[in-house]
């Protein structure tokens, strides 16, 4: 129930009987409004044993033993979480922030919920614990979980991060523009508000008093690292390090920022916590990265730093063909990564899913960059790093993906001045969408072959091949929107879609019941890929294709997207195999649907538009229904012409 629901509920039981006009009243709502609210509690009351009952002429009522209803709305009053989520949410930060028992009961007791609720939602906590190799222990006693301290801080660390959102915010302060933050209302709960409050204020006046210059990440990180150090510096659960295992010496900003926390917070700051506290210091700071685990303290020259990490890319990305841009972008985002790891901070990316699907190239080039680095620099990167790393690869394929412009000529008829205005109008507004092949006069467009995609014009022209666009040689809002929807139409039906299709081999096409796990799979598919001529080395295409899953896993929603290098493709092609069982492809990870991307370099100018194919089966969840319903193979190919056409004809 949101908050509206909520108070309606609480005056209806409170008059016992009531009717719609004084609910109206009090809400300041109109009648339309509450009898909607009432008609949607209708449906959700039964769930907590009562009934919403409306009668004319007796008036509006609840109805049953109200006891569940009256927790519920008891824990809504408190800020207490309501949803499945969210009270798995809390349960697993309460395991996570104390070393105690806690019995299931408790836990009920404090959510307002039955005991077999926490028991159900138990089974996603210990899910989701497994995902970090933590243990759930369960005793006479309660349960807690088995950790060690380094291992329940970065979970905490983890998983605050990735509720956190984005709530800063800048305010001015002594005529300058200071930066802060609030945690927001569902973290709360989470840690006392002494140390919430204390915290942010020490934050606040270190960041006043120190020259350091913390991104948004980097002030919310250390933010949370602080709030977990002072819960436990009160529950007396500081972190126990080895005598002599602090090699790094106290940064002067580490020590007045302890000065600080010290201050506010009446309690001495343990060395350990200093050590830790220093880590977050030094990660901000700009020290080199070396392929040592150890960190220099010493500050240095951005410029003369990054010189190895540029080489080092220089030499592993020589294929690509860099550019300077790429170089020192992806140089100075992996001297902060690289120190992050080392000290064994985890960082979140909300967007990480939507780089996979979206970006599948330059998420592949950050997976390839990611096993040299791990090899020099002895680190592994998770996905939501690899998301932040293929967003660099992703700007320098846009910087250098001319050939997938569309090609135009554009005809002026009121001399070299007014067309060269028009080009520089078109450069402005579709510079990465059209490529300007030629500017010319009507005359000299009759008296040669038109190969381009399409015609703008500053005069009608008829009987010619391609479309022609007539446009104000000002080039107005309505001549770019048209000129706009005529590059979407064009993009839609342009040859990079029937690829797809093209490279979806009848041959390669599979239906089974079942497929077992993703190395069965990956072996079925190279064995049909050697078998009709695709590949030339079968063992190299399973090693290749299941080193890559090992990588990052190509798993999406049911979906998987398995490849290997295009130099192990000798013949272009799209493998499509659907299993009625679904699929083990890694971890916890199921899918039905895998699409093997057996591609070369003759359609590398293709992948954009394939994949966006792939994407948009991917989004439609009645296709898979679709083609799970399928029972013999070839059918499956009909399914998706028949999905195109229809595509097509709703875009038309």
């Amino acid at each position: 129930m949101n908050e509206r629901e909520i108070e309606i509920v609480r005056f209806i039981l409170a008059n016992k009987k009531t009717h719609y006009r004084d609910i109206a009243h009090h809400m300041k709502l109109s009648q339309r409004t509450i009898a909607s609210t009432l008609n949607h509690l209708a449906n959700i009351l039964p769930q907590f044993g009562v009934t919403l009952v409306r009668r004319p002429n007796v008036g509006i009522y609840i109805e049953g033993k109200t006891l569940r209803l009256q927790q519920t709305l008891q824990a809504a009053k408190l800020g207490l979480p309501q949803s499945k989520s969210e009270r798995q949410r809390y349960i697993l930060a309460k395991l996570l922030l104390t070393t105690r028992f806690y019995k299931l009961q408790e836990l009920a007791d404090a959510l307002y919920v039955s005991r077999s609720t926490v028991e159900n939602d138990l089974l996603a906590v210990r899910q989701y614990l497994a995902t970090l190799q933590i243990k759930l222990q369960v005793s006479h006693a309660g349960i807690r979980v088995v950790v060690t301290e380094k291992q329940r801080r970065q979970a905490i660390s983890q998983f605050i991060n990735r509720y956190w959102g984005q709530d800063i915010y800048a305010q001015h302060k002594h005529g300058q523009l200071v930066r802060t933050l609030n945690l927001p209302p569902k973290l709360q709960q989470l840690f006392s508000q002494k140390i919430i409050s204390l915290v942010l204020a020490s934050l606040t006046e270190f960041i006043e008093a120190s020259q350091i210059s913390f991104s948004d990440y980097e002030f919310q990180s250390l933010a949370i690292h602080l709030m977990i150090a002072l819960e436990r510096i009160q529950d007396n659960a500081t972190m126990v390090t080895k005598k002599d295992s602090h090699p790094t010496a106290l940064l002067a900003e580490t020590k007045k920022l302890v000065t600080i926390l010290e201050r506010r917070f009446q309690h001495k700051i343990p060395p350990e916590e200093q050590h830790y506290l220093n880590l977050h210091i030094i990660a901000v700071t700009q020290n080199p990265v070396t392929s040592k685990q150890e960190l220099p303290s010493t500050q240095f020259n951005v410029a003369k730093t990054l010189q190895p990490l540029i080489n080092f890319l220089r030499a592993n990305l020589t294929a690509l063909k860099p550019d300077r841009e790429l170089l020192h972008g992806l140089a100075l985002h992996l001297n902060s990564a690289l120190k992050r790891l080392k000290l064994g901070l985890n960082i979140y990316n909300p967007y990480t899913r939507e780089i996979q699907r979206n970006l599948p190239e330059a998420f592949d080039a950050a997976v390839q960059l990611q096993a040299r680095l791990q090899a020099r620099y002895a680190v592994q990167l998770n996905d939501d790093e690899l998301a932040f790393i293929a967003l660099h690869f992703e700007s320098f394929y846009e910087r250098h993906r001319t050939q997938q412009r569309l090609r135009v000529v554009v005809v002026c008829s009121s001399g070299i001045g007014t067309s060269q205005l028009l080009a520089q109008r078109l450069a402005m507004n579709f510079n990465h969408k059209l490529e300007i092949f030629q500017i010319t006069k009507v005359s000299a467009l009759f008296t040669t072959q038109v190969t381009v995609d399409f015609v703008i014009s500053t005069i009608p022209i008829s009987h010619l091949a391609k479309p022609v666009i007539v446009v104000s040689p000002l080039l107005n809002q309505r001549d770019i929107t048209r000129i706009q929807r005529e590059i979407e139409q064009l993009r839609q039906t342009k040859k990079p879609l029937n690829t797809f299709f093209h490279l979806l081999r009848p041959d390669l096409v599979f239906k089974v019941a079942a497929a077992g796990g993703y190395r069965q799979v990956i072996t079925k598919i190279a064995h049909q890929l050697f078998v009709n001529g695709y590949i030339t080395d079968q063992e190299k295409v399973i090693q290749a294709a299941i080193s890559r899953e090992k990588l990052a896993s190509t798993a999406l929603d049911q979906f998987a997207l398995p490849h290997v290098s295009p130099n192990l493709i000798k013949r272009p092609a799209i493998v499509l195999l659907v299993s009625q069982q679904p699929i083990n492809w890694l971890g916890d990870q199921q899918v039905h649907f895998v699409f093997f991307m057996a591609l070369n370099s003759t359609v590398h100018q293709s992948l954009r538009e394939i994949y966006r194919l792939i994407n948009q089966i991917i989004d439609d969840h009645q296709l898979a229904k679709r083609l799970l319903q399928v029972e013999k193979a070839p059918q499956l190919i009909q399914v998706l012409n028949d999905w195109q056409e229809s595509q097509r004809r709703n875009f038309d």
